[in-house]
């Protein structure tokens, strides 16, 4: 839905909402009653402390989304499961399947995914894809802002953990799933078996998803469908303290990729017809019998990431250039962890963790030249890389009880990063370190069971990509290479957060400031020849001003619930001789809806949801001061039904843009018309 953006808009209708609404969202539970409902901030989350800690008293911003919550939104893709999660985006750059986030105007780049505590890595220039069925998971942890103490490299931005699902508790249970959607004409199906004997627990999964062209209230986008499918196993053991467990998933992507025609072009296609994820991982958690270290956790790991693609392109003046990269990545790492009961003042952790990076590339480029006439010229070149990125970090957080009231964290990570361009079929061979320590602090002061208040510093660290140091790729006529100079990302935030709870209402804000440095950016290297190449550089830096909130307020007596979570964010630029605001952020967004639980039988639960989801008016400009991109500002209409029936039947009905309005999210395709997406679940 596009409104305007002068002289009223989306500023104009959201700024009274977070005006009266001073209170974020929660997202709904799924037991009945007010009464019984244990409040968000009651979630014990890792992130943050490193320990299990409630939100409540945790001196990071963070956001918990359980397994009932993420049933809420039937998707194929994890990253809408974020969609509503305070001072997080969503970005995709046209490919089918393959959304990003952002947290807090930060980068996909820039921010941490993990799954069950292993960073998901890639070396292309638009960051980490969430390559996971929403099928498999149990629950999703989110910090906003830097965590590179506890959480490792990239986490300018923020930390995504996802914790995949354990075994059964029963000999033998399951569940299948169906979801259809009206936007993409599309499926997705999945089938879980598992069980419990004994010490043992297992489980298997399966999905399939099918997605056809996305139609919006102007028509349909086409190419935009995939393909995926993914199967994933657990199997546990238990003997006494001590629990062993063996995962694996694999997961493929067959995507296209909508692109409009640029202008100057007669043809642009993208294509990529494979983006594979497989992992194995072998974890250990528990409790030692030395009274020095009261718990334990360590894995290792080992991943694979295959992707192809595929970029044809001929433009008027007769010129033709078709490439493709077909890419390999593999990662290897072990983690340990200890928790430590040795000082009296309150928890301590320390860690070490140790990750193996390689990419293993081979690209081609097939262009042809009209001139000279009449036959033109035509060049192929082939090409193939092998390179890697090995990062051993230690790291240590110390929280100290200074009273009953006030707990203070101390942390830091020492990191030592080595990469290096190990073969080449066209360049020189190259290597680039670094050694860095970084640090944090946080407070945390509840003066009673009601309120509690937190200050945080952290730092966030991010390591160039393989790509930005040593490769070079060329994609619709355009070459750019790498640059094994590059400086590694810095940044730090201060935080002041309040959360307040006492049954009826849930409040969790913070206002922050965030100043990042060494940004790594393109530049035009005029010296290349006759056609201009680009070269990854340090050239610019980011301060970032902002508000979150999260909450809800229940009525007395009854099962409705109003609620808000949204962002007011201020990103500035600075790009060394200019400077600019029109960062590709909006200043307001966020989602503004009323809840209703209903019991019509003791066995029957019914849930209703009628919320208004937005964004302001979005611009960016680039070093040169030129507007590159620009959207208006919208808000859509959406509604949410759902059913719970004895432990036994899930059905959920999604009503999306009710309005059938035209909009569209910055860094996103046009939203999809009104449309529904239907979901039944069987549980046996």
């Amino acid at each position: 839905m596009e409104l305007p953006t002068k002289g009223g808009g989306l500023g104009v209708l959201m700024a009274p909402l977070f005006a009266v609404a001073a209170i974020p969202a929660a997202v709904a539970d799924t037991v009945p009653s007010a009464e019984s409902r244990p409040g968000a901030l009651e979630t014990m989350v890792v992130l943050g402390t490193g320990t299990q800690t409630s939100i409540f008293e945790n001196p990071a911003s963070i956001t918990a989304l359980e397994a009932h919550e993420l049933r809420r939104t039937p998707t194929t893709s994890v990253a809408e499961l974020l969609r509503d999660v305070p001072g997080v985006r969503l970005f995709d750059d046209g490919t089918a399947g393959m959304k990003r986030i952002s947290i807090r105007g930060e980068t996909s780049r820039r921010v941490t995914i993990k799954v069950d505590g292993h960073a998901l890595t890639d070396h292309s220039p638009y960051g980490t894809p969430l390559l996971l069925d929403p099928a498999i998971i149990e629950r999703i942890e989110v910090v906003r802002g830097p965590s590179s103490v506890l959480s490792g490299s990239n986490a300018i931005g923020g930390v995504v953990n996802i914790i995949t699902r354990r075994g059964g508790e029963r000999p033998l249970e399951g569940s299948v799933s169906a979801t259809g959607f009206s936007a993409t004409r599309g499926y997705h199906s999945s089938a879980t078996l598992q069980g419990a004997s004994g010490a043992v627990d297992w489980r298997v999964t399966g999905s399939l998803a099918d997605e056809g062209d996305r139609r919006t209230p102007e028509g349909r986008l086409s190419p935009s469908g995939f393909e995926q499918d993914q199967l994933s196993t657990h199997f546990g053991f238990r003997q006494g303290d001590h629990y062993v467990a063996l995962k694996a998933e694999q997961y493929r992507l067959e995507a296209d990729v909508y692109n409009p025609l640029p202008e100057g072009f007669t043809e642009f296609s993208i294509r990529l017809p494979q983006r594979d994820l497989r992992k194995v991982g072998l974890f250990y958690e528990g409790a030692p019998s030395s009274p020095a270290v009261s718990r334990v956790e360590a894995s290792l790991y080992h991943q694979t990431v295959d992707r192809l693609f595929e970029n044809q392109a001929a433009m008027t003046s007769g010129m033709t250039v078709g490439t493709t990269s077909d890419d390999r990545q593999t990662t290897y790492g072990a983690d340990l962890q200890l928790e430590l009961a040795v000082t009296g003042l309150g928890s301590s952790v320390l860690g070490l963790e140790y990750e193996n990076d390689a990419l293993a590339t081979d690209k081609t480029s097939d262009v042809f030249m009209p001139f000279p006439p009449p036959a033109g010229q035509r060049s192929y070149t082939a090409t193939s890389d092998e390179a890697r990125i090995q990062t051993l970090s230690g790291y240590a957080q110390q929280a100290w009880e200074l009273n009953d009231d006030t707990t203070a964290y101390f942390g830091g990570r020492v990191y030592a990063v080595e990469a290096e361009l190990e073969a080449s079929s066209d360049k020189a061979l190259e290597r680039n370190t670094d050694t860095r320590a970084l640090g944090s602090l946080g407070l945390v002061y509840t003066p009673g069971d009601s309120w509690s208040l937190r200050a945080n510093l952290a730092q966030g660290y991010s390591y160039p990509t393989l790509q930005q140091l040593f490769l070079t790729t060329t994609a619709g006529g355009q070459t750019t290479v790498g640059n094994p100079e590059l400086l590694p990302e810095k940044a730090n935030t201060v935080e002041l957060g309040a959360r307040y709870r006492d049954g009826r209402l849930t409040l969790d804000a913070t206002l922050f400031h965030t100043r990042a440095e060494d940004y790594i950016g393109q530049e035009v290297d005029n010296t290349s020849g006759p056609q201009p190449i680009r070269r990854y550089v340090n050239i610019h830096q980011a301060t970032t001003t902002g508000l979150e909130l999260f909450g809800e307020h229940r009525l007395t007596a009854t099962d409705t619930a109003f609620y808000l979570n949204g962002s007011v964010l201020r990103r500035e630029y600075d790009f060394g001789e200019s400077q600019t605001y029109d960062s590709g952020t909006p200043r307001l967004a966020g989602r503004l809806g009323v809840r209703q639980e209903w019991m019509p039988a003791s066995a029957m639960r019914l849930e209703g949801d009628l919320f208004l989801r937005g964004e302001s008016e979005v611009r960016e400009r680039n070093a040169a001061g030129e507007l590159t991109s620009r959207t208006a500002g919208f808000g859509t209409l959406n509604a949410y039904l759902g059913l719970q029936y004895a432990d036994r039947l899930d059905v959920g009905l999604s009503l999306d843009n009710l309005l059938d309005k035209r909009y569209r999210s910055f860094g996103e395709l046009t939203g999809e018309e009104r449309s529904v997406t239907l979901t039944t679940t069987l549980h046996f």
